[in-house]
């Protein structure tokens, strides 16, 4: 059971409810718009399927805002110097909850929701599945499997139909993936087979190119690769990469919806949550009563 001192004394918690108008203490670091600081990270995981490896940049801003709140909880008892590495403890334990570990937890799990959009389309398969197909996809292209298959298109339709059943069965024991992907077998096999065709046309286009295909993007794509020194078979790879990757790019602009909404919805119950039940309940009575 939590003291009364206790709740009057606490400062970890987000837009202290102990500060009134009277111009009792206020945390600046913990109120908004500062507080936003904290989820930077977040926001550039949600942002992750659109802008890759960026957004590990994103971290940056959040772990200097945690860093400095922490050290200032250490520092100081509201207003007074007064070093005390108790309070620093229960700090660091309600930003690496509050505003890491549970936030992030949101965003993926938002991202994996709104994944379940893509089985609304023709395809009928979730948007995550699409991701690992593309992602086999340019797997197969990188590894010169389009060149070594030429001429052959059955065999490459096949050979490829393969590789994403056999990845998508290891997969399917995992018990993190099955919660999520639940797509049937036949709609992973006509959507890869629907893939590989698009990229076995594309690549005898850009090979055999009619006035029609020259008047196009890809081609136009293919020629500025040509100009910039990539030899044929490279450039080839390069456009049939990029032509995959465009493709998903619907599909991770409605997951990163998803993790902004999570997101959104999240915060102040994640905040509400740390605060008055894991610090207020459990790890600050624990801490304060830590060898008295």
């Amino acid at each position: 059971m939590i003291t009364t001192k206790y709740v009057q004394n606490r400062n970890f918690c987000a837009d202290n409810k102990t500060v009134n108008k009277d111009g009792e203490y206020r945390d600046p670091l913990m109120r908004w718009p500062l507080r936003g600081a904290a989820f930077t990270n977040e926001v550039g995981e949600a942002l992750r399927p659109i802008i890759g490896g960026y957004a590990t940049l994103s971290w940056v801003p959040a772990l200097m805002y945690i860093g400095a709140d922490v050290y200032d909880k250490y520092k100081n008892n509201n207003t007074e110097y007064s070093p005390n590495s108790k309070r620093c403890l229960k700090q660091a334990i309600f930003q690496g909850m509050a505003s890491i570990f549970l936030p992030l937890v949101a965003v993926k799990a938002g991202q994996k929701v709104f994944s379940q959009f893509g089985k609304l389309t023709e395809d009928k398969i979730t948007l995550n599945s699409k991701e690992q197909v593309s992602r086999i996809a340019e797997e197969f292209i990188a590894n010169g499997k389009m060149h070594a298959f030429d001429g052959k298109d059955d065999e490459c339709v096949n050979d490829f139909i393969d590789r994403v059943s056999n990845n998508m069965d290891f997969k399917q024991r995992q018990k993190s993936f099955r919660i999520f992907h639940t797509d049937k077998k036949e709609n992973l096999a006509k959507y890869a087979e629907s893939t590989i065709k698009d990229l076995i046309k594309l690549r005898k286009d850009l090979l055999h190119p009619t006035s029609k295909v020259q008047a196009r993007e890809w081609y136009s794509v293919y020629v500025k690769f040509l100009k910039n020194g990539q030899t044929e078979n490279v450039a080839i790879k390069s456009v049939l990469s990029k032509f995959q990757k465009s493709k998903m790019m619907k599909g991770k602009f409605i997951k990163t919806i998803g993790g902004f909404v999570a997101l959104g919805l999240a915060i102040k119950p994640i905040d509400n949550f740390v605060e008055n039940v894991l610090i207020g309940k459990y790890v600050g009575p624990g801490i304060d009563n830590f060898k008295k």
